[in-house]
């Protein structure tokens, strides 16, 4: 097991409070396998809603009310640079979070440059927001989207990759070595 996949299950272990056996993490071949196992590790809530799906139709009557001709193409993997300018985004975000989002958002997110992280696509966006949010405490039940949120986040640390299926492979698809 490479450094890269190391971090990635000492990420896992740290952030959910589980510790997860040399066999087991030797089997895992994708972040689906990793969620599957955690899912089993650790309390899930079940959630009436897709808050991904709510998430995706906040930011975009949101950036619609800040963005007017922004009317035309707005999906998932939607660029955000194609319905803003970077000069524009500290404050398209603030309103945005003020007009539809919560306490739970960050103040700030990060417009993607040299050296610097941030999203760069709605999907993206989205996944930041969910990842953003509070953590349950120890014991209590994770929901479903925010425990997949945190796998994401885990791998986008040690690998820099935010857009990948839960279905790809850790070596081939995702260079882990």
């Amino acid at each position: 097991m490479g450094l890269e996949a190391v971090e990635i299950i000492m990420g896992a272990e740290e952030a959910f409070g589980v510790s997860i056996p040399d066999e087991v993490a030797g089997k895992m071949r994708t972040p689906a396998d990793l969620l599957a196992f955690l899912a089993a590790a650790v309390p899930v809530a079940s959630t009436p809603e897709c808050l991904t799906q709510q998430l995706f139709y906040r930011l975009r009557r949101g950036l619609r009310l800040q963005l007017p001709f922004s009317e035309g193409k707005f999906e998932p993997d939607t660029l955000l640079s194609t319905v803003l300018h970077q000069d524009q985004w500290p404050r398209v975000w603030r309103e945005v979070r003020s007009s539809v989002g919560d306490s739970t958002w960050p103040a700030s997110v990060p417009w993607p440059g040299f050296l610097r992280d941030g999203p760069r696509t709605i999907r993206q966006l989205i996944w930041h927001l969910v990842a953003a949010l509070p953590k349950p405490e120890a014991g209590a039940a994770w929901p479903r989207e925010r425990l997949e949120a945190e796998v994401r986040r885990i791998i986008a640390g040690a690998l820099g990759k935010k857009d990948f299926p839960l279905s790809a492979r850790f070596r081939e698809d995702l260079g882990v070595h």
